[in-house]
């Protein structure tokens, strides 16, 4: 699985994308957002990725929803509440077996939108 930050050159930048992945991968995803949805974890760190230019992701569970925040240069959180994880989960089904397409997760919520795409491509 692959993950960067895209900060410009498109109109729905900025935006970080996942892409690449086998559909383990997204399975162990969604476990991890299903994991927040339930309140079992309250803050994820994304592991086993290859950062192409450096960036990071984790994943929080609040009580207001903000999307995606971005924390340094490079290092940025999703910030979404109980449902708004829960509706991530359902987003990520179809990529759980081999697949093709692209979802855009937590789009509405925040300035930086999220990317999840089989080939990189939207």
């Amino acid at each position: 699985m692959k993950l960067d930050f895209l900060k410009e050159g498109s109109d729905d930048c900025p935006l970080i994308r996942l892409y690449e992945f086998q559909s383990e991968e997204i399975q162990g995803l969604r476990q991890a957002f299903e994991s927040l949805a339930s309140g079992t974890a309250q803050h994820v760190v994304l592991e086993r990725v290859e950062s192409v230019d450096g960036t990071q992701l984790t994943f929080t569970r609040a009580a207001r929803g903000r999307g995606v925040v971005q924390n340094g240069p490079q290092s940025f959180d999703v910030v979404l509440t109980t449902e708004g994880w829960d509706r991530c989960v359902g987003l990520l089904e179809p990529f759980c077996k081999p697949s093709a397409g692209y979802q855009w997760l937590c789009d509405g919520v925040g300035r930086i939108r999220f990317l999840v795409s089989c080939d990189g491509c939207w």
